[in-house]
């Protein structure tokens, strides 16, 4: 008996497996994907899963917890590989800080698990409900880019599963290069099976956070520089709405570890009615503030700067751990209030000797342009050694802008001049943020060599361009299957 599934006037055969057609979106709502998903909960069923794509002429893409700004795992017309089903912790050495998971393991088991014996990642980006092949499969960065680098540095070993059915361990002490190329092959190489990585040592799970207030991004970038040594977190934010002599002014916030003899709170908050309602309440409450989103935000941009630079200077106060890294659940559900067609973010990673100049072009033009960004990011960065490496020895600035049909074009083709201006800068970009980079560009950014020697290595251990995402036919142009 053979179950058929239309999709864009193709009929596949999907026999008697619970094929399940779907859309599927990126986190930001900015794209769109309709594809078959196939849920997995082991090795196994993952090889299963490639056997029926290879019968279907259907191309396949690993998914975690969905949280890419963009296309890098989407797979419109293909198949989605859906490993969250494969969360189980399989080992955890609280002497070492060793820990061994599946792919569909979240951030938030790792850190209920470790931070009670005193440990933490190195790298954690802002929602525990990332999936550990995620982290891996994108290299993701965090508020200690500068010190600690990417999510890669600290894995231990990969256990990946190949399309042509076999499995392999691959190691950086014994396999460089490959390994290498696998952490943020964007799933393209082949699906990660299991993780053994490194957590580090914590004094408690507290942090002291100072803030400071900056009069322009000249005053930003030389405040990362005087805060280096006594921190280990650090991020700018910017008044996207502030031009002139005042471009570029904000506030950097500086976290550092420290001792405590009070209880862990590193635990993420508990359930109850407060926080069953605090979801759908502020998610009301986003919704009334939409139709005056844009005048609402440059009132709160241009008051959080002033209040700042008011407040009496002080050493810090003493923060939580777990809420000062994640972002509440609440604020995902405002976000997604606030913004129904999504947000598109742009993110430049720029050498140091240019970031300034480069930072200030592109605050400028965007202004010019009346695409105003909604919130602006900067963080500092370090060189590492992974093959499709976004970092550079500098710094980063992430704008988000409200998506609309009204100015979807319009924003494309600003994002596009600025794409421009980074790269021709020798910038680079993250790409489970970008939405609009070409293949061109993309060459430009990373270098031929580099994506030469990716192509290569997939051409090697996916001999038939089985592993395609939406980014991949975007950015690297493969024959089609």
């Amino acid at each position: 008996m053979y179950r058929r599934k239309m999709v864009k006037g193709y009929q596949f055969d999907m026999g008697t497996t619970p094929g399940l057609r779907t859309e599927i979106t990126s986190w930001s709502k900015s794209s769109r994907s309709p594809c078959f998903v196939y849920k997995v909960n082991n090795v196994k069923e993952i090889a299963k899963a490639l056997t029926i794509a290879r019968a279907q002429h259907l191309s396949v893409i690993p998914h975690g917890a969905g949280h890419s700004y963009t296309d890098a795992a989407l797979n419109t017309n293909g198949m989605i590989i859906d490993t969250t089903p494969m969360r189980q912790i399989l080992s955890w050495d609280p002497a070492q800080g060793i820990m061994k998971v599946e792919p569909g393991v979240t951030l938030q088991q790792v850190v209920q698990t470790a931070s009670q014996d005193g440990w933490w990642p190195f790298v954690s980006p802002s929602t525990p409900e990332v999936t550990i092949g995620g982290c891996v499969a994108m290299n993701v960065n965090d508020r200690n880019a500068w010190k600690c680098g990417p999510f890669g540095s600290y894995i231990l070993s990969l256990d990946v599963l190949l399309t042509t059915g076999e499995s392999c361990t691959i190691a950086e002490a014994r396999d460089t290069v490959l390994f290498r190329a696998f952490v943020g092959s964007l799933g393209l190489l082949g699906i990660i099976t299991l993780i053994t990585f490194q957590l580090q040592r914590i004094p408690s799970g507290f942090v002291t956070v100072r803030r400071r207030s900056a009069a322009s991004l000249n005053d930003i970038m030389a405040m990362f520089g005087e805060e280096q040594q006594g921190s280990d977190f650090m991020e700018g934010w910017l008044d996207g709405f502030a031009g002139g002599h005042q471009l570029g002014r904000g506030m950097i916030t500086c976290a550092s570890l420290n001792s405590s003899s009070e209880a862990d709170p590193s635990q993420p908050p508990g359930s109850g009615i407060m926080t069953n309602l605090e979801k759908p309440l502020v998610s009301l409450a986003a919704g009334v503030v939409r139709p005056v989103l844009m005048p609402a935000v440059e009132l709160a941009s241009r008051a959080n700067y002033w209040l700042g630079k008011r407040s009496p200077k002080t050493t810090g106060k003493r923060r939580a751990l777990f809420p000062y890294t994640f972002w509440p659940s609440a604020a995902f559900a405002a976000y997604h209030a606030m913004f129904p067609q999504g947000v598109e973010t742009f993110q430049a990673f720029v050498p140091k000797e240019h970031a300034k100049k480069i930072f200030e072009q592109v605050l400028c033009y965007s202004q010019q342009r009346e695409c105003m960004p909604v919130w602006c990011i900067i963080k500092q960065h370090q060189r590492d050694p992974f093959l499709l490496s976004y970092q550079v020895d500098g710094f980063s600035l992430e704008l988000n802008y409200q998506r609309t049909n009204q100015v979807a074009c319009k924003l494309e083709q600003v994002l596009q001049h600025m794409i421009a201006i980074v790269i021709e800068a020798g910038g680079k970009f993250y790409l489970a943020k970008d939405h609009f980079m070409t293949p061109t560009q993309y060459r430009q950014s990373v270098g031929d060599e580099a994506v030469e020697t990716f192509l290569q290595i997939k051409q090697r251990y996916d001999p038939e361009t089985l592993l395609q995402s939406d980014l991949f036919r975007r950015v690297f142009q493969p024959s089609p299957l």
